[in-house]
């Protein structure tokens, strides 16, 4: 008798976890991923923008837990817009760090801001499309810090998938078992 052999492909699996996810528990896992990455990429991050990053992830899980846009949050926000302006030369774009945590922070609290900022809604993202914008960034930033000659592809390749596999896991860490009470 032959063995099956299974297979897991850890992005089809974050798909298939993070699918159906939404509300607050989708807003704090793209805050965690976003985390995971300026953790990753912390060395090469100017210290005004990781700290402001930092900062309002931590305002952005507080908001998402009272289910309001408290002031903490508003005033880090502009702050993180600030030092994020600074450090490139169009005041329209941020820094890349500040981008894809603000583009986390939005799945969680993206319509309390609207709300707070009394402008109509705007689309927002979703975890699973911060998941696989966040695997793209550590993958520019393997190929970025990889050493020459070495084939970016593959480094970006293998990067993206290292990524994929740690938000599987911190889901599978983090979440309860859908299961818990059957018998």
């Amino acid at each position: 008798m032959g063995r099956k052999l299974i297979m897991i492909v850890f992005p089809r699996l974050l798909s298939d976890l993070l699918d159906e996810m939404g509300g607050p528990r989708a807003g704090h896992l793209a805050l965690d991923f976003a985390w995971h990455v300026l953790d990753l990429e912390r060395e090469g991050i100017e210290e005004p923008v990781l700290s402001a990053c930092l900062e309002y992830i931590e305002a952005a899980h507080e908001a998402i837990d009272l289910g309001e846009a408290v002031p903490r949050l508003l005033e880090v926000r502009e702050r993180l817009d600030a030092v994020a302006e600074r450090r490139v030369s169009n005041m329209f774009f941020l820094a890349g760090e500040a981008q894809f945590t603000v583009d986390a922070a939005r799945v969680g609290v993206g319509l309390m801001l609207d709300k707070a900022y009394e402008r109509g809604p705007f689309s927002h993202p979703s975890c699973l499309s911060v998941a696989r914008q966040l695997q793209a960034e550590v993958g520019r930033w393997a190929v970025q810090h990889s050493e020459g000659g070495a084939d970016e592809r593959l480094v970006a390749r293998r990067a993206r998938w290292e990524e994929a596999r740690w938000q599987v896991l911190h889901i599978l860490r983090t979440e309860p078992n859908p299961h818990n009470d059957a018998g």
